[in-house]
């Protein structure tokens, strides 16, 4: 693939590789994983994403009014407390951008005004749309300024006849000068608040706060390389650690005995436990609201034993305690998926005391930018 020439690249910057072709991209970022995890065993050619475009199915649009008066949408720029305007981006699901660029116009049509920082007037500071991309089901965030949405019925109506793949809308305040902050309450306005998609033959469901992958396509192909390199058997108790809404656990629950999940946010082990019952697996599959460290620590203490950790920590990776329990309770295989090489190179210098690292697979999940995800696995060395 050619050099992608996006506009507005410069004024983004949210993708930082842009000026690179995707062929190009692929090896920075395979340089990249191998200069900092070489040591570690060979490094797995990258699986790309193909295509790389359109991959984005959580888009969030922010709403200005330029000099003239015209409303504008795009990416906010915290450094000049300003948005670049965007009427479609090439990493973005077309269909989220089709839907910003509609609420625009749909709010010329019923003389809604974007919020002002300058003078805290207006209404509309940002959307949020989320797509299930194996479902094509379509969630919609409307975050105002205050509660008072001008003819919200009346929007929403007119937002839902011209856009009927949205299943749900959802109105959300924000009264903080922050653009992007969702509201602790979400009103629904349309629909049932949530959306379900599909992931590796299991449903999930998102509502505006719930992690969800960015990119669920590749997302797929990392979850069941993971699961696979995991080598599970139906005698196995598996620990997913860091387990979010409980993706992992719940996708790698037809392969063992049992799950045991920990999570530290407690709204991620809500949804969790809501996927458990939507897919009817909560028999043999249970997710814990806690520390990671501490949990571990705890079963270790107890004499608990796993037969095989997939650990999914966030860019600051695994902490300390958690890396000292592994070494007691001894798993007999280990995953850990990377979103950040720099965390997980330093982390498997614990590991590999007591693990061989049998593959390093690098995902790109992210083309265009210089984020890159990493699955390792392990088996424990022979005493």
């Amino acid at each position: 693939m050619d050099k992608f020439n996006c506009p507005v690249a410069k004024k983004c910057s949210g993708c930082q590789l842009s000026n690179l072709s995707y062929e190009q991209q692929l090896e920075w970022k395979q340089k990249d994983v191998t200069g900092l995890l070489g040591n570690y065993g060979e490094v797995s050619r990258i699986i790309p994403m193909e295509p790389p475009c359109g991959y984005r199915c959580k888009v969030q649009a922010v709403f200005r009014s330029d000099r003239s008066g015209k409303i504008i949408s795009g990416v906010y720029q915290s450094s000049r407390n300003g948005i670049v305007g965007i009427d479609r981006c090439m990493v973005n699901d077309p269909r989220a951008d089709e839907i910003i660029v509609g609420i625009r116009e749909l709010m010329k049509s019923f003389k809604i005004r974007p919020w002002d920082p300058g003078t805290d007037r207006g209404f509309i500071k940002h959307v949020l749309v989320r797509i299930g991309k194996n479902t094509g089901e379509i969630l919609l965030t409307i975050v105002g300024a205050s509660s008072m949405f001008p003819k919200k019925r009346d929007f929403t109506a007119a937002l839902v006849k011209r856009f009927p793949s949205i299943k749900t809308v959802t109105f959300s305040v924000n009264r903080s000068p922050d653009f992007l902050t969702l509201g602790d309450h979400a009103e629904v306005l349309f629909g049932n608040g949530f959306i379900i998609d599909e992931i590796c033959g299991k449903k999930f469901r998102i509502s505006p706060q719930s992690f969800y992958q960015v990119n669920p396509v590749q997302a797929e192909r990392l979850y069941d390389f993971a699961i696979k390199s995991a080598k599970l058997t139906k005698n196995d108790t598996l620990l997913d650690a860091y387990s979010g809404t409980g993706t992992i656990g719940i996708i790698a629950s037809g392969h063992v005995k049992a799950v045991q999940g920990i999570e530290y946010n407690s709204a991620a082990v809500r949804d969790a436990v809501q996927n458990c019952r939507l897919n009817g697996i909560d028999r043999n599959v249970a997710f814990n609201r806690g520390d990671a460290g501490e949990y571990l620590r705890e079963r270790a203490k107890n004499g608990v034993h796993f037969d095989a950790v997939i650990m999914d920590p966030a860019r600051a990776g695994a902490d300390k305690q958690f890396l000292r329990a592994m070494s007691v309770i001894k798993p007999e295989r280990v995953v850990y998926i990377s979103c950040n090489p720099v965390t997980l190179a330093r982390d498997l210098r614990t590991l590999t005391k007591n693990y061989d690292v049998e593959c390093i697979q690098p995902f790109d999940m992210f083309p265009f930018t210089r984020h890159v995800e990493c699955v390792v696995s392990m088996s424990r060395k022979a005493e």
